[in-house]
């Protein structure tokens, strides 16, 4: 979008729309459909309307540290005629939204800003990532039997905080999330991966982590679309036929399909053909990949050892979503499952959203995404909004605009040093204070016992 053309929306539409319009070029038009299309659209004339609710959602996790209150507030969403409104009509237009528009919202940014100029495209097919996280939500009783906890020193439900789990799509070019499933604590990673599949595109490469080694998961990744193909580290303990070594190196492969799952899932087919890459990096252990890039010569096998590591971005994602942009929190905010839903779309949205606007920046400077600093592009959104749009006359709006976009070129990082290899650690702060388990509400006999999923 031109600079004119942000400097217009941010002037005419008033400060919300306008950081929507400057942030990722957010039509308003897609608001109008998704508010349409999910049902949530009214006639009636609120303080509070639906489509500044949604820049509500998003100022949630643009700032995290301010109470939803203090969001309404310092974007400017009530309408100009509106004197006051009750600090309890906030939530009220929260729930009231609902999740469904913006999830409807998320599916459409991917579907405008999917293809992203080609990026993410490796020997002919477009590169893709799929992994799985955890999200803390507050600990309140909702939550608790919708979502459950994990387990602790004094057993199962025993943590902290009630925890979702959730399954992405990247496109690991562009570094764009594209598909999300999220549920219980208790149901799997593999299964959560299930519901992405559809929306991976044909002739395209997905790279997996050994922990979504499973035939089914193959099976219906590649043959829910064309020429789709996987790569994925394989576990030590997973057998196959050899077929033949190819000239370099790697081994002709088929997995078999298990007989207790050809009982239970007969339409699977008997075998994936594919190619097992071994490698081991200095002082380490003893790799080995499974692909089915069968081309050895289109696909060489140290060219694929090399591409397995981008499968790292989606895991930078997860980092630049919970540990930048809501800064680390204990947890979400929300303290009602259907709130905690339209909290992670949003989430996920300003995500996307932010990553848009630094794709111009990579594009002006003949650079990969990933050169580009998160945080740091985040803060300056975040301050320009603060500082710049909503503090200064309107004639002093075009100068800002210019100096922003010319900011983020001071934001590019330096190449990243892969030949550093280090172990993984884990640190935990222990506590010598009394765990506090939250409080749950006393059941009554009609109610089962335990957790409720």
């Amino acid at each position: 979008m031109a600079m004119e053309a942000i400097m217009e929306a941010a002037l005419a539409m008033g400060p919300a729309e306008g950081l929507a319009q400057f942030a990722g070029a957010l039509d308003r038009e897609w608001i109008e459909q998704a508010l349409a299309a999910t049902g949530t659209a009214t006639v009636r004339t609120r303080k509070l309307p639906a489509e500044r609710v949604v820049w509500l959602v998003l100022g949630m996790s643009m700032f995290a540290d301010r109470s939803i209150v203090d969001v309404v507030d310092h974007l400017h969403l009530v309408l100009p005629e509106v004197q006051s409104l009750a600090p309890s009509a906030v939530p009220k237009a929260r729930y009231r939204l609902g999740a469904e528009p913006i999830e409807w919202l998320f599916y459409r940014t991917v579907e405008a800003w999917g293809d992203a100029g080609g990026l993410g495209d490796w020997r002919g097919l477009s590169l893709h990532g799929v992994d799985g996280t955890c999200m803390r939500v507050q600990d309140s009783d909702d939550n608790f039997e919708h979502v459950g906890k994990p387990g602790g020193r004094g057993g199962s439900n025993d943590a902290g905080y009630p925890q979702l789990r959730m399954a992405c799509l990247m496109n690991l070019g562009a570094r764009l999330l594209e598909a999300e499933s999220f549920g219980p604590f208790a149901r799997a990673e593999q299964d959560l991966a299930e519901d992405l599949w559809d929306r991976v595109p044909d002739d395209s490469l997905t790279i997996l982590d050994r922990g979504f080694v499973n035939y089914s998961t193959f099976a219906g990744l590649i043959e829910s679309g064309h020429d789709r193909h996987f790569m994925v580290r394989m576990r030590r303990n997973l057998e196959y036929t050899e077929i033949e070594e190819l000239p370099d190196g790697s081994i002709l492969a088929d997995p078999p399909r298990s007989r207790a799952l050809g009982r239970t899932h007969p339409a699977l087919p008997p075998t994936i053909r594919g190619r097992i890459v071994a490698y081991e990096h200095p002082d380490g252990e003893p790799s080995r990949l499974f692909t089915t890039l069968t081309d050895h010569e289109r696909y060489p096998a140290d060219d694929l050892v090399e591409l397995y590591h981008e499968r790292w971005e989606i895991e930078l994602a997860f980092d630049a979503l919970k540990t930048h942009m809501l800064q680390r929190k204990e947890s979400l905010r929300s303290k009602l499952p259907a709130g905690v839903e339209q909290e992670v779309w949003g989430a996920l949205l300003l995500y996307n959203l932010v990553r848009h606007e630094m794709l111009g920046v990579p594009a002006d400077n003949d650079l990969p995404p990933k050169r580009i600093s998160f945080w740091s592009s985040l803060m300056w959104m975040r301050n320009f909004w603060e500082v710049a749009a909503w503090r200064t006359r309107p004639g002093n709006v075009p100068r800002y605009l210019r100096e922003f976009r010319s900011t983020l070129n001071v934001l590019i990082n330096p190449p990243r040093r892969s030949e550093r290899r280090y172990p993984r650690h884990l640190k935990i702060k222990m506590s010598n204070y009394k765990r506090n388990r939250g409080r749950r509400r006393p059941k009554s006999k009609e109610e089962p016992e335990g957790n409720v999923k």
